[in-house]
Formats: structure tokens, C-alpha cells, sequence
């Protein structure tokens, strides 16, 4: 490169005249020697076919190993031919007359942001130097710019640590600098450049990274035995690396050679995959592996060998042509394939998980290893029926492998069966092979057993017809549908008697539900023992469940006044009851106790109830209880009754008491439900017990309503309506208020008056208490009778019929 002639002229110039003094002759050699030195970097570019005004050196892409202590340097050099770099040469000093060279202006960049100073030294008059002693690991991209405008505002300014001035631009409201070739000299022909511009002189990628770790976590895994692929995981590293991986197999023949993988999907995607359609083909006989992975990028180069334990890693395909070759209400015998896996060299073992539908936890699954036992005989060629019967190990023929699962909860019950396999050298629960399943039936048998009952469980109702006569219901605890165990699932109910001739005569129940029976007429002098079994196709259950019901005569005293008071808490209530007047407290060889009976139902009581039935018991010093009914349903109304119960205790020579003569009241169903909040409790079984032309009489349970004595007076709201089926009054709201004691006098009732025939009233109760007014009872519609008819709907005691008739009986 030649210099610029306009420039060394005057230099030269100035070295021949005498008359200057020796310092300003060293002075200008120094210039002279620096400008020299500019020469010679002027050769400096940017790289092939890139106009810029000057380059980087080293040039291109930089590699350097994180850690290693070398550190980062690039010089940056502007190239002094160029129209920018000669213009700055001849402006060399500043407001301060400060001498500047064009490396002055010089200024570095890491992505977009700006290198401190203290980094960057300056070599020359147009070079500088970047040096960054332990350049962090990642993938950077340094610029070197030139800085255009010098003087620059002083919140602009770029300053080191020494005070020195430095230069920063904002490149005009963008954080973009100007690309390299952006930087052609034909846009700089004339020298001028706007104020507070930069040009970009070069730049370089820098990559700090680290040589081709070893790897640690590779892994193979032969898919059923008839191909292979491994994998493995490398470690983040700026700088690009590959790996390659190559096998051997042991023995003389093959023990020399490394194998490349088939594919270059192990340099591409660090994996390697081989089967029989591959080149090299998928070594299926050899036990063992030696493999090599070998990494590579320009730092260096490293190898990791690994001895793979092939016969190890094998995941086998999911079991197949899974049959039941036999069943019974307890046991299944299986009979499986392995495929391509028959013929593996080394044991299998095999796994096997089942679950039935009636399991509690759905997603629980028992599981039988049938590694665990071992047949003492082998299993002969002609298979026959009775030794599948009894084999409870594993065996196998040449196709087949065989396992009676035994103990199955279950009879006549669907049951999911999956079977699962893995090679014996296998280590860890991942190299099981996937599920082969089926779903089979168990064998039905008879019941498990007979439905539970107690000795209160059931209710004695004397005929309204014959009074000698009365319908007995049996009641009993419906078994779980897990129980069942066969078709034609029922219950049978029934009593013997015994005839003259001395002949038993067996007498079914009238009626059968799901979880009572109801017997007719039966005598009210004979005490009766029922007999209650569970039923299907296969037979009755071996056992059965008892009650014994006395005559009434022996019976023992019913408790009364049974009230259930429901909590705002769903599922829990509280019981509480009279006892029965004639009591007797217990003696020492007589237990006396009562039973709380709750089931559920659709209705509400009086409806008979036909749902689960539970019970509990309590001594007979209480009247009061707490229930709280787990699984509580709130679309269900929930049924309570009590019975009294005594056991007379027979000594049987020991110290032990074995219990006979049992004897109870039988059921008595609760009478009125309380709700525990006061101001929300209302009168509950209002009915109408008489009716004429121009009055109706009312009826309700005082004891329920009052049981707890919080009624201050009883209000009774009633008006025409406007329609039949219509509950909105034809005018003005009626009431009457009666006292607590009156209510209580007349047995809660009362005769609504002065109403006009055939016409229908809307008629509810509300209760007021000291706390506030009631809700108002469930609506009655109740249409009179005809002019001068009347009705009696039930009968009354005598007070109450004298009134009637003096004041309203015609």
C-alpha cells in the first residue's frame, strides 16, 4: 500500500530543516515511525469482498477453552488509505489540544453493549486492542467501531476509569449498528459524515466453550429382540460438538474392528439404531457389547468406552394369544405366548396383575410374580384337566407358558388381567415389556352368606280387622352386590310350623323386597322364628340369619316418642326417645339395651323403607344419640326406628355366658323430625280428620313439634283459593291463634269455622317461639262438603266428639 503523498510531504519537510532542536527532531521520528507502523496495518480488511474501513485481527471466528486462562484478544486496525481515516488524521487534536490519533475513536462492542475502556488498549495511531482476561463460556458476537463525531455532549460520553474521554453515539435513536457492508467506500466518497454517527469497522464471533465432555448417561435398549438403539445426552456447550459412536463384539473374530453406526444419526440426533435391514444388521445372538463413543470439535477430541450388557436391556413385546384354559369361582388358568422372545436364551420371568370390579380402590391392581414358586415336576406333552386344576406355578411347553392364578376374591365376577415379562438378567421395574390383557368372568357359587339381622329387626302391626291377627315385617342389612355370586340373586324369607301328624309345614313370606318381608295375619298368641337366606341360581347361602318375634303378650314394651332432630351438618342427627313406663332394670343374668335402626330411601317416612339398612346399639340407661351416617346422600332421606331388646344370660358352667331367650319390642319408626335450627322449624304431619259443609278439623303430632317446649303458640292460616290446584288466596288471609296449653289439651286439634261450602281452603300451621315465627307447614288443599254433609275421618276421643256435636252436628 502506498501512503497518502499530501501527508508525507510536509513531514519530510519538516526532518531536513537544521534549525530544529533535537527534541523536536525525536519527536517528529516518532510521528514518522508511527505513521510507518499505520502503513503496515493498512493491509488489514475485513475479510473477502467486504468494504470497510479497516478489519480485525485475528480475523473470522475465535474458539478459546472456558477456564484454560487464555484470554480473549482482538485487535482492531483501520485501514489509513481510506477517505474517513485520512480525514481524522488531519484533525488530530481536540478542544484541549490533546494530540488524538483515529484509534482513539476506536470503539468495542459485546452484542449491543458497549465494552468498558478498561478492556480496550490502544496499540497505535490507528489501532487498538481488546483483552478480556477470563472471557465467560457462551456464544458472543464483538464489533469494533469507529466513532465518527468526537465531541461529544458530556451525557453522552464514554468514560473510563482513569477520567480519560471515550466515545459512544446513539446511533440516532436506534440500537442497530450499521452492518459491514453498510460500510462500502462508495457512500463515504466525499468524507462528511453526520453528527453523532459511527461506522462499523469489523467483527467477530466468539465461542467459549470446553472440549467434548465424556458421557455418563448412555443408554441402549433392545426393542422384543430384534433391534437396538442407544442413546445418550451431551453437555451444553457453546461451541459445536459431535459424537460418534462406534461397536465391537467380543471373541476373536470380531473383537479387533469398531463398527461405525449404520447412519450418521448419531453425529446428527446422538443416537444409533440397528435391526436385520440395516448395515451393519442388529447383532442379535452376542450377550455383550463394546461401544465407543468418540466426541470431536475444535478444542480437541475424547472417547468414552461402555461394556453393554445386552441380554440386560432386552424390553420384550407384551405377551400374546393370552387364553383361559380354565376357571373356577377362585381360580383361572392362563395360558400365554412370547413371540419372538420364545426363544431367548436366557429365563423369563414373568408378572402377573389383576383386579376385579368390585375392587374398592379402581385403580389398585393385585399382583402375583410367578418367579416366586416353582413347579417340583415338569408339565407333560398330554396336558390333562385334573393337573391344571392343581398347578399354581408357572410352566411352560414349547409354545406356551401356563400359571394358575389362585385365591380370586370373587365368584361370578368380571376380573382385567394383564400380563407383563422381562429378561431374568433385567435389573429395575422399567424393563418390564408392555401389558398383554384380558378380561374373563369367574365361575358363580352360592352366596357368601346370609343378610345380617338383629334381634330388634323387625315391626309387629296387630290387624285393624281382627284383633287377634297382625302382619309382621321382617327386616334385614342387604348383602353388597360383591356377594351376590350368581343369577337369580334373592332373598327367601319364611317360618315353619308343625302339624298334629307331627309334619313340618314351611310358610314363605307374602311379600319380599330388598331388604324386608312382610308376613300376613299371623296370630298375636304365637311367637314365631323366621329364617332368612340368600338365594341365586347356584343354591342358598350354607348359613342364615334368625329373628325370633314374640307374641304380644311376651313382647317387651315398645319406647315411644322416637324424634329425630337434623343438624346443619349433613349426616349427622340426633335421636332421642321415652322409655317404655314398665322398664325393668337390668338383673345380673339379663341385658337389657336398645337398638337405633337408620336406612335409606327415596321417601320420606311413612313410606316403607327398602334401602341399606345399618343399626346400632345402646345401653338402656340412655334416651338420647348421636348418629352421624358416613356415605350420607342428600338426595335420600334417611329413616330412623328403635327397639327395645333384653337377653337373659344362661350360666353354661364357666365364667362365659353364652346368650338364648332373646326377646324385643321389634321396630318402632320415629314419630316427627326437628330441625336443630329453631327459626326454621315448622309443624310437620298436619292431616285433616273431619270435614263438613262449613268447617274442617286439624290434626298434627303435638308431641313433635313441642318436644322440646319451646312453643310459645300455634297460628293456623287459611283462605279460599281461586282454582282448584291453586294455591293463591280468592281474598283476604284468615288466621287463629292457639295457645301452647290449649294445643296441648285438645291433642292438637282444631276446627276451622264459618267457612261456605263446596269451596276449597288453603289451610298451613306456623309455629311461634320465643326466638321468632316458624316456617309455615307444608300447604293442604281441603275442599268442604255440600250444605249440611259432614264427614269423620277418624276417630276422637269423647270431649272431642261432644263438642262437635253440641256446636256444629246438625
Amino acid at each position: 500500500m502506498v501512503a497518502d503523498t499530501k501527508m508525507v510531504r510536509p513531514l519530510s519537510t519538516t526532518i531536513n530543516r537544521r534549525s530544529l532542536s533535537s527534541i523536536t527532531i525525536l519527536w517528529t521520528t516518532l510521528i514518522l515511525m508511527t505513521f510507518l507502523v499505520d502503513l503496515a496495518y493498512s493491509s488489514v480488511s475485513c475479510g473477502n469482498g467486504i468494504k470497510s474501513v479497516g478489519g480485525t485481527v485475528p480475523s473470522g471466528d475465535i474458539f478459546l477453552e472456558y477456564g484454560s486462562g487464555v484470554p480473549l484478544e482482538i485487535t482492531c486496525t483501520l485501514q489509513s488509505d481510506t477517505i474517513i481515516v485520512q480525514n481524522l488524521f488531519r484533525d488530530r487534536t481536540d478542544s484541549s489540544n490533546k494530540t488524538k490519533y483515529p484509534s482513539h475513536r476506536i470503539v468495542f462492542y459485546k452484542n449491543a453493549e458497549i465494552v468498558p475502556r478498561q478492556y480496550v488498549t490502544i496499540v497505535n495511531a490507528t489501532s487498538a486492542q481488546l483483552r478480556i482476561p477470563n472471557p465467560p463460556a457462551g456464544q458472543d458476537t464483538y464489533y469494533c467501531t469507529l466513532l465518527l463525531d468526537y465531541e461529544r455532549r458530556q451525557n453522552e460520553s464514554y468514560i473510563n476509569s482513569s477520567g480519560d474521554h471515550s466515545y459512544i453515539m446513539s446511533f440516532n435513536g436506534s440500537s442497530m449498528l450499521p452492518t459491514v457492508q453498510d460500510l462500502a467506500y462508495g457512500s463515504e466518497t466525499n468524507g462528511s459524515h453526520q453528527l453523532g454517527s459511527q461506522v462499523r469497522v469489523c467483527l467477530n464471533r466468539v465461542y467459549v466453550g470446553y472440549k467434548p465432555a465424556i458421557i455418563r448417561n448412555f443408554t441402549c435398549i433392545s426393542d422384543n429382540w430384534v433391534s437396538l438403539r442407544c442413546n445418550w445426552n451431551t453437555s451444553e456447550n457453546p461451541i459445536k460438538t459431535t459424537y460418534s459412536l462406534l461397536f465391537r463384539l467380543p471373541g476373536r473374530a470380531g473383537g479387533r474392528i469398531f463398527i461405525n453406526c449404520p447412519t450418521d444419526s448419531d453425529i446428527r440426533e446422538n443416537t444409533c439404531y440397528w435391526d436385520f435391514d440395516t448395515t451393519p444388521i442388529y447383532r442379535q445372538p452376542y450377550e455383550f457389547y463394546d461401544f465407543r463413543l468418540n466426541g470431536q470439535n475444535v478444542l480437541g477430541n475424547s472417547s468414552t468406552f461402555f461394556n453393554f450388557h445386552h441380554y440386560a436391556n432386552i424390553i420384550p413385546a407384551s405377551p400374546i394369544n393370552i387364553t383361559v384354559v380354565d376357571k373356577t369361582e377362585s381360580s383361572a388358568m392362563f395360558r400365554w405366548s412370547v413371540g419372538t422372545m420364545t426363544n431367548f436364551p436366557r429365563e423369563l420371568i414373568h408378572k402377573i396383575e389383576y383386579k376385579s370390579q368390585w375392587d374398592s380402590d379402581l385403580k389398585h391392581w393385585h399382583s402375583v410374580n410367578t418367579s416366586d414358586v416353582h413347579c417340583s415336576m415338569s408339565l407333560p406333552s398330554n396336558k390333562t384337566n385334573s393337573f391344571l386344576y392343581t398347578m399354581n406355578c408357572q410352566e411352560r411347553d414349547n409354545d406356551y407358558y401356563y400359571f394358575n392364578v389362585t385365591d380370586l376374591k370373587y365368584p361370578f365376577a368380571h376380573y382385567d388381567v394383564c400380563i407383563y415379562v422381562r429378561s431374568s438378567l433385567a435389573r429395575g421395574e422399567d424393563k418390564w415389556s408392555p401389558p398383554g390383557c384380558i378380561t374373563l368372568k369367574t365361575k358363580p357359587s352360592i352366596p357368601r352368606r346370609p343378610p345380617r339381622t338383629d334381634v330388634g329387626s323387625f315391626e309387629s302391626l296387630p290387624s285393624r280387622i281382627d284383633k287377634s291377627k297382625r302382619n309382621v315385617f321382617i327386616y334385614w342389612q342387604k348383602i353388597d352386590d360383591s356377594e351376590k355370586c350368581g343369577d337369580s340373586f334373592e332373598y327367601r324369607a319364611y317360618y315353619t310350623s308343625t302339624t298334629e301328624q307331627n309334619e313340618t309345614t314351611i310358610h314363605f313370606s307374602d311379600e319380599i323386597f330388598d331388604n324386608y318381608a312382610k308376613f300376613k295375619e299371623l296370630s298375636t298368641s304365637v311367637s314365631y322364628n323366621f329364617t332368612v337366606y340368600s338365594s341365586n341360581k347356584e343354591g342358598l347361602s350354607t348359613e342364615y340369619s334368625t329373628i325370633y318375634v314374640p307374641s304380644e303378650s311376651q313382647r317387651v314394651e315398645k319406647p315411644t316418642l322416637l324424634t329425630k332432630m337434623v343438624f346443619d351438618q349433613e349426616g349427622v342427627f340426633e335421636l332421642s326417645w321415652k322409655n317404655a313406663v314398665n322398664t325393668k332394670l337390668s338383673t345380673a343374668d339379663e341385658l337389657n339395651y336398645y337398638t337405633l335402626f337408620w336406612c335409606e330411601n327415596v321417601s320420606r317416612h311413612p313410606y316403607q323403607c327398602d334401602g341399606y339398612m345399618n343399626w346400632t346399639h345402646v345401653p338402656s340407661s340412655e334416651y338420647r344419640c348421636n348418629v352421624t351416617i358416613f356415605n350420607y346422600n342428600v338426595k335420600k332421606h334417611y329413616q330412623f326406628a328403635i327397639s327395645a331388646n333384653s337377653r337373659r344370660l344362661v350360666s353354661n358352667g364357666t365364667n362365659s355366658y353364652h346368650q338364648t331367650n332373646c326377646n324385643s319390642s321389634g321396630m318402632v319408626w320415629e314419630s316427627c323430625t326437628i330441625q336443630n335450627n329453631i327459626t326454621a322449624r315448622k309443624v310437620e304431619n298436619v292431616w285433616v280428620s273431619v270435614i263438613s259443609s262449613t268447617f274442617i278439623g286439624l290434626r298434627w303430632n303435638i308431641e313433635c313439634t313441642d318436644r322440646i317446649g319451646l312453643v310459645g303458640e300455634y297460628q293456623i292460616f287459611y283462605c279460599a283459593v281461586a282454582a282448584t290446584k291453586n294455591y293463591i288466596c280468592n281474598g283476604s288471609m284468615l288466621s287463629k291463634t292457639m295457645t301452647r296449653e290449649a294445643a296441648q289439651k285438645d291433642g292438637g286439634f282444631t276446627l276451622l269455622t264459618n267457612l261456605e261450602p263446596y269451596t276449597t281452603y288453603i289451610v298451613s300451621i306456623a309455629i311461634n317461639t320465643n326466638y321468632g315465627k316458624g316456617i309455615h307447614s307444608d300447604p293442604l288443599l281441603i275442599t268442604t262438603l255440600g250444605l249440611g254433609g259432614w264427614y269423620l275421618k277418624e276417630e276422637y276421643p269423647t270431649s272431642v266428639q261432644q263438642i262437635m256435636k253440641q256446636n256444629f252436628y246438625p
